[in-house]
């Protein structure tokens, strides 16, 4: 969360934009961090299903993750 957060986010927003796309990253994961438990209050933990839901969200994002451009460097922000 705090690598796409610090270390993702600023590398792929153009300058101009840069300020609101991070904040934008950062307010998805704050209401993800407060959605989390709520799931977890209502979900059935006695079985292994919520684990394998994670770990395929995880894998998603990991191809999500690969369409974003490589190496911004040389490119016009504006």
């Amino acid at each position: 969360m705090y690598g796409v957060l610090y270390a993702i986010s600023p590398e792929i927003f153009p300058a101009k934009d840069r300020g609101t796309g991070n904040g934008l990253v950062s307010t998805a994961t704050r209401v993800f961090g407060i959605v989390a438990p709520i799931i977890a209050l209502y979900a059935d933990l006695q079985t292994a299903v919520p684990v394998y839901i994670a770990g395929a969200l995880i894998i998603v994002a990991g191809f999500l993750a690969l369409l974003l451009p490589y190496e911004p460097r040389g490119k016009a922000s504006i």
